[in-house]
């Protein structure tokens, strides 16, 4: 046994010796796949340095990384054929009209500088489904991208409610709303949210059944729908038969909460961003299409 490790080490050390003469030169560019996470980079990559890496500091993580993830539930790549659908999206419906609105400065300041994009959503036991996350302000996550269609409306308009709901999260953790919405129907705010219907929500003056989880959820999804489904959309719940005139109070004073909270924390003309989210919705075309 001895005699065969010291042959093996022979050997060794003869192939470190004839390797440390060998004249070939090194390769002049990167071996992709090591030294981490590296790959070729291909149109898509080109299209999102041009598009928001370089001009807003955005990363777009599309590449599978299951780290970025949550790994207690089983998802699925984003097909690559949907990133630049989906990217262009948020680009055109999210940013632009803030950036129209609120300036080139905010947006470099307060938006995620990175998106991580995955192709199904995360299913819950209760029954419910995660489409986004936000995460210390600085990324946001975007689940159920493989089943996007831009040119569907709806479709549209559920991905766009998921970033702007996520992006008003950011917005308050980094400047906390006004502490009388956490008074105005407390009583409603449960963590069995999901047994209840969007018109249960309404009726107790809370703009969806998800709004009724806790007051920070509350806030984003009033922000949201304001901004994505319009003010037709929020008048029309104010106005139902069945809504109490106290939750139609509730609602008018959220709305306008909102606007002076976006005024004042932020210069921003909220009903000018309504206005500029709308038009991006109503006249959006995907440049795949």
């Amino acid at each position: 046994m001895k005699k065969i490790i010291k042959y093996c080490c022979f050997g060794i050390a003869l192939f470190s010796l004839l390797s440390c003469n060998n004249d070939d030169p090194l390769p002049e560019t990167p071996i992709v796949g090591l030294g981490g996470d590296v790959w070729t980079t291909g149109p898509i990559d080109q299209w999102i340095d041009k598009e928001l890496l370089t001009p807003y500091n955005i990363e777009i993580k599309y590449k599978w990384d299951p780290y970025e993830l949550n790994y207690l539930r089983n998802l699925v790549p984003i097909k690559e054929d949907q990133v630049i659908k989906v990217i262009n999206a948020v680009k055109q419906i999210w940013l632009l009209p803030y950036e129209k609105v609120a300036g080139q400065t905010f947006i470099k300041t307060f938006a995620p500088r990175q998106f991580v994009l995955a192709g199904s959503a995360e299913y819950n036991t209760n029954g419910t489904i995660v489409l986004g996350q936000a995460e210390g302000g600085r990324k946001i996550v975007l689940l159920r991208l493989n089943d996007f269609n831009p040119a569907n409306k709806e479709a549209l308009q559920e991905l766009l409610h998921t970033i702007h709901h996520e992006f008003a999260h950011i917005l308050h953790q980094n400047v906390l709303y006004p502490l009388e919405w956490k008074f105005l129907n407390p009583q409603w705010y449960t963590a069995t949210w999901f047994n209840n219907t969007d018109d249960d929500a309404h009726r107790q003056g809370l703009i969806s059944a998800y709004a009724k989880s806790n007051a920070d959820e509350d806030f984003v999804e009033t922000v949201s729908f304001l901004l994505v489904f319009g003010q037709e959309y929020y008048d029309n719940v104010i106005a139902k038969d069945d809504v109490p005139e106290a939750s139609k109070n509730i609602f008018r004073r959220k709305q306008q909460m909102i606007i002076e909270y976006f005024a004042s924390k932020y210069k921003i003309d909220f009903n000018a961003l309504q206005a500029a989210t709308q038009e991006a919705i109503n006249n959006y075309k995907s440049p795949t299409n």
